[in-house]
């Protein structure tokens, strides 16, 4: 009987992870994990299924295979310094909203021009690995675009800046410290 009431206490309590260092959770019990996610996949689909296309060394897609696996490996770099809480260590001005919403914007655009460019390849040529290869990178530019809306919501509603909030106070001469009335020698 003791037990299954320990059991079901343990049930409607909130769940942690047992080491301090890394929260793996953070990938599914938060938003931004699950963009994260939905992220890394679409890029990686992206940029393995223009790669498995016999002509994937011409110029206009080795773009879209650049700009694909670029962005799947900021993704990841992002999901690790989160679960591992090393990103709230980082210095602040990489960890700006603002920043944020700058890059996800860029990376939204450069998905966009180079997964137009292989969707259109694909409709000419006929090539459905291309189709699908365009797709998953519209996909992905609708995802870093909602994201780095999700940044301009955060960059507008984000308290001022600390330095902004303090007043500058009197700054402190030599002159003003005491001098000691017998040096240690």
């Amino acid at each position: 009987m003791a037990d299954e009431e320990g059991a079901t206490t343990t049930t409607t309590t909130t769940r942690k992870c047992s080491c301090s260092c890394c929260d793996c959770l953070w990938v599914v019990t938060t938003i931004e994990g699950w963009l994260k996610l939905v992220q890394a996949i679409m890029t990686f689909l992206t940029f393995v299924i223009v790669s498995s296309f016999p002509g994937s060394f011409r110029a206009e897609y080795e773009y879209l295979i650049f700009v694909a696996t670029t962005a799947f490996i900021f993704v990841i770099l992002h999901m690790i310094l989160r679960m591992t809480h090393l990103f709230e260590k980082l210095p602040p001005a990489l960890t700006q909203p603002l920043l944020g919403m700058i890059c996800c914007f860029l990376a939204a655009l450069a998905l966009l021009i180079g997964s137009a460019v292989v969707f259109a390849k694909g409709k000419d040529y006929n090539v459905a690995s291309l189709e699908a290869s365009g797709i998953c990178g519209f996909i992905s530019t609708v995802l870093f675009f909602c994201e780095g809306v999700y940044f301009a919501i955060l960059y507008r509603h984000a308290p001022k800046r600390r330095a902004e909030e303090k007043r500058p106070e009197e700054s402190i001469q030599a002159d003003d410290f005491v001098q000691p009335t017998k040096p240690a020698y």
